[in-house]
Parts: C-alpha cells; sequence; structure tokens
C-alpha cells in the first residue's frame, strides 16, 4: 500500500536527517528515512512541530512597578535629613530655641528672633527626634539609641557599598587595557538592586515625611542664617554655629564637612537612579555611564568622606545573587509591632480575623 506525504512533511523529514547529520550515501539512509518518515506521520510529528514553533512571553517585560522613581526621590529627601540628623542639625535648632525662650540670647527683635519664635510655635507640627530615626531605620537601616523600628531596612547599607563600589572599580579601569574587574552588566545589576530596595522602602509615609523634613530643613537653615543669630554665638555662617551649640551644649560636634558631603552625595546618587527608572525597570539594558562625570563624582567624594579603603571596594563591587527582592510591602504581620499584632489577635474573638458584618 502506498504512502502518500505532503511537500511540508518531506520537508520535515529532511530536516530531520540533517539535524542528525546523515548524508544521502549513509549506508543506512533508507532505515533512517523510515524512522523520519515515522515522525513525522506518527505520534511524534505533533511534538515535533510544537517545539519547532516555541515562542513563550518575556517575562521580563513591563517591569515598570519594580523601581518608581517617586519613591526613590522621597528617600533621596529623607537621606539628606538623616546625614544632617548626625550632624545634630535638629537638635541644635531646639537647642537655639530653648535658650532663645529662656532669655540666654542676647537678642532683640529683629528677623531672627522672629524666626525662632515662629519655629517655637510650629513644635507640635513636627516630627519629633524619635520619630525621625524611626522613618531612617525604615528606609536606610539607620537607628541609634531606643528606635523601635519593627521593619527596618537591613539590606540598603549593602547594596548601596555594592554600587558604590561597582561605580568606582568600573571607573578606575575604564582606560586600561587589562581585562576589566567589573563590567557594565555588573554595575547595572547592582544599581537595580539597590533602585528596587529604595523603592521598595519608599512606599507609605515616605512621601509626606520627605514634603515635611524639606520644609523643616529649609526652615531651620533661614533660622541659624539670620545675623542677629550668629551674632549671639559670636559665629559667621550657620555651620560654625551648629559646630559651637554642639560643643558646648550637645556633647560634642560631628565632622560638619563629612556629613555635609555624605547629605549632598547620597541625595544626588538617589535622584540619577530615580532619573534612570526606565532603564533599570528593564533587566537587559545596561547603564551606560560613558558621560556621567557626576555620578562618579559624587561616587568617590562618598567613598573618600567615609574612609572605605580600596580592598573593601574590590570586595564589594562584584554583584551576588539575591534570594529574595521584594518590590511591594509586605502584609504579613510578622515585623508588625506587637500592639497591632495584638489588636489584629482580638478581633472575631481571637481568630485573626475580620468581624463579619451584618
Amino acid at each position: 500500500m502506498a504512502t502518500y506525504i505532503s511537500a511540508l512533511q518531506l520537508a520535515r523529514i529532511v530536516q530531520i536527517l540533517a539535524d542528525e547529520g546523515i548524508s544521502a550515501d549513509d549506508p543506512l539512509f533508507p532505515s533512517r528515512f523510515r524512522t523520519a518518515l515515522a515522525i513525522v506521520l506518527g505520534a511524534g510529528s505533533s511534538f515535533r512541530t510544537d517545539l519547532e514553533n516555541i515562542d513563550l512571553p518575556d517575562i521580563e517585560q513591563d517591569n515598570g512597578a519594580d523601581v518608581v522613581p517617586d519613591n526613590l526621590r522621597a528617600l533621596s529627601a529623607l537621606y539628606f535629613s538623616a546625614m544632617l540628623e548626625e550632624l545634630k542639625f535638629f537638635a541644635v535648632a531646639d537647642k537655639v530655641a530653648e535658650q532663645f525662650t529662656q532669655g540666654m540670647l542676647p537678642m532683640s527683635r529683629g528677623q531672627g528672633g522672629h524666626a525662632i519664635y515662629e519655629y517655637i510655635r510650629g513644635t507640635p507640627e513636627r516630627f519629633t527626634e524619635p520619630e525621625r530615626r524611626g522613618i531612617y531605620a525604615r528606609a536606610f537601616g539607620i537607628a541609634q539609641g531606643s528606635v523601635n523600628e519593627p521593619m527596618p531596612n537591613r539590606e540598603f547599607n549593602e547594596l548601596w557599598l555594592r554600587f558604590f563600589s561597582a561605580v568606582s572599580m568600573w571607573k578606575r579601569t575604564d582606560d586600561s587595557t587589562e581585562r576589566r574587574i567589573v563590567t557594565l552588566p555588573m554595575v547595572s545589576k547592582n544599581a537595580r538592586d539597590l533602585a528596587v530596595n529604595l523603592s521598595l522602602h519608599g512606599y507609605g509615609i515616605a512621601h509626606p515625611a520627605a514634603i515635611e523634613l524639606q520644609r523643616d530643613i529649609k526652615n531651620v537653615i533661614a533660622m541659624l542664617s539670620y545675623p542677629d543669630v550668629l551674632t549671639a554665638y559670636g559665629v559667621r555662617d550657620k555651620w560654625q554655629l551648629i559646630e559651637r551649640v554642639s560643643q558646648m551644649y550637645l556633647g560634642g560636634a560631628a565632622n560638619g564637612v563629612r556629613q555635609r558631603a555624605l547629605a549632598q552625595c547620597g541625595k544626588d546618587v538617589m535622584n540619577w537612579l530615580a532619573d534612570n527608572h526606565i532603564a533599570l525597570n528593564n533587566p537587559r539594558a545596561q547603564l551606560n555611564l560613558d558621560h556621567e562625570n557626576e555620578l562618579v563624582f559624587n561616587v568617590e567624594r562618598w567613598l573618600a568622606v567615609t574612609g572605605t579603603i580600596d580592598t573593601a571596594i574590590e570586595r564589594m563591587a562584584q554583584p551576588v545573587s539575591m534570594s529574595a527582592q521584594s518590590t511591594i510591602p509586605s502584609f504579613s504581620l510578622q515585623g508588625a509591632s506587637d500592639l497591632l499584632r495584638n489588636a489584629m489577635g482580638q478581633l472575631n474573638g481571637g481568630t485573626g480575623q475580620p468581624i463579619p458584618r451584618a
């Protein structure tokens, strides 16, 4: 009985033979041809056809929610504030207001006195120091004293240093003829890991807190810059005032040059990440650092003022595989405060389930 095959089936048979490297003068050609024919005509036909037409979706596309630029910009303001906090910026403002209230400052009526008075009147509207430090802990894992933050950002410090180290190592070998220790895909990977982490911790209170702290910083800078305030403390500018008050009343001054550099560089780097969110949201894209002189300057300055040594930079520049990387906040009560867990546990007779409405 004759077997009829179509031209398409014959083409598939030829393709099978070609894939297996079988030529026309092969001594086993007849049997191999029959095997290929059976594959095409038998159960294997549809299987092979499906393999030839595999067209899976690109699951790395449309990741626009992984890095939210507004979240990064909000955290840039919080980082700026956190560095000024370590400078005792807000503590000095409070001490100046306290001494003004007690009549300890040789100041008469003027712009500086009015600014201090407005600062005092606005106290109930501002974050307290523990509240600010709680926000810093949630955003960057920065916490000192008795701050009780149930969900601190424990990954930030390592991711931050890895990105800075990668940028620094890439730039150092920019003109080298030797094999690069760090490549642009490595830098891009470290940048994306950091940006995703910052984006995650930029949800919630970060936005309103950034706006309020930005306003407070500008008000304090203006208040401490008035000539009558500077004259009362015998200094020439606001930074000297902060240093003097810290030394005399707050247990010693912080390194003002260092903290201001950290604040400015950190803010600018986070804003750079926000500006490049499109590339960071595409895992296949890589950042172009050829003309990013400002980024490199901020990175190198931050590493310099923190005293990060070369061996640490070389070690931290290499990317690492992250076993888990959340992009949205968790609804789990595992990190919630005891008060919240107790309240949830009392719902519906202690089952933890919401009480159904009638």
